[in-house]
């Protein structure tokens, strides 16, 4: 389940960025949607979230992996 959701994810970032690069758009598509870029190097503010099992996840406890937020609503 937890692979299906990653090709689900990366198959929707690599649409919008293709719709938005096919608009001929002069803007940044990350700056589009309020994104905000890190440089190289800062540290991320911790944050806890409950995960779909009720779980407290911490932000801290990924340290030194690469991980991609995907926070959406149904409504």
């Amino acid at each position: 389940m937890k692979k299906i959701s990653t090709i689900i994810t990366v198959f929707t970032v690599s649409l919008f960025l293709s719709t938005w690069q096919l608009s001929g758009a002069d803007q940044d598509p990350l700056a589009a949607i309020g994104a905000v870029k890190f440089n190289e190097g800062t540290i991320a503010p911790d944050f806890s979230i409950e995960d779909l099992t009720g779980t407290q996840v911490n932000l801290a406890d990924f340290k030194g992996k690469v991980v991609l937020l995907n926070f959406w609503a149904t409504w």
